[in-house]
């Protein structure tokens, strides 16, 4: 199936990769239906590159067959008007998800620590080390916002688990990274580096979301997800 559709996209193992796709050694695997069983996220990837609705790599893992998109476009032989919806940008992650990504992303760190001579483990850890701190960052942001803000009580709790969140951004170079790590530490009360625009600025973004946050959740006190 994987062969007979790339063949069918006129698409070379190096384009299938380059849209998303799995390796072209995974490629091979699949298209020969040699060595273990794709993994989820390979399967996930092929549905990608090779345009197939979402689930279809595993369906057709499973001996059915999969869905192509445009597919979905068609209605009694006639193109229908509206694309498919993929999803939407965000969704809600709960803490106790969370959590659980911490667990494994700390034995990830630690083994990287352990055998540098693995290539590419240093590099692994560290994009991964990104990725969650943009979600626990997301979270203790959040968490801050609904317990007062700028003007709530500081918990040496919070910055004794968190406390790498609150540094400054001097190594920071994504500039939209460093615009939440001073928005951040505003909100915990370390504003000395801000100017006063910077501060106002800050304010009226904070009381835009408590303002959302409880239109939102009218009967909650939030805190308890993130938006990811």
């Amino acid at each position: 199936m994987v062969h007979k559709r790339r063949r069918f996209l006129n698409l070379t193992q190096d384009q299938v990769t380059a849209a998303g796709g799995p390796s072209d050694a995974a490629q091979t695997r699949a298209e020969n239906g040699t060595g273990p069983d794709p993994s989820i996220e390979t399967l996930r990837k092929l549905d990608t590159a090779l345009q197939w609705v979402p689930g279809s790599a595993a369906r057709a893992l499973e001996g059915g067959d999969p869905t192509p998109l445009e597919m979905l476009g068609r209605e009694e032989g006639k193109p229908r008007s509206r694309r498919l919806t993929l999803g939407p940008s965000e969704i809600p992650l709960d803490l106790d998800t969370i959590v659980e990504i911490l667990d494994p992303h700390t034995r990830i760190a630690k083994l990287s620590a352990a055998h540098p001579e693995v290539p590419g483990l240093a590099d692994a850890a560290g994009s991964l080390s990104r990725a969650v701190s943009k979600i626990t960052g997301a979270y203790v942001t959040r968490l801050l916002e609904v317990n007062g803000g700028p003007s709530g009580p500081r918990q040496p709790l919070l910055e004794f688990a968190f406390g790498h969140l609150f540094e400054e951004p001097s190594n920071v170079t994504d500039p939209s990274e460093r615009e939440e790590v001073h928005y951040r530490r505003f909100l915990y009360g370390k504003e000395e580096e801000l100017d006063t625009a910077t501060r106002e600025r800050f304010r009226r973004r904070w009381e835009e979301s408590v303002k959302l946050i409880g239109a939102e959740n009218p009967n909650r006190s939030g805190g308890s997800e993130v938006n990811a």
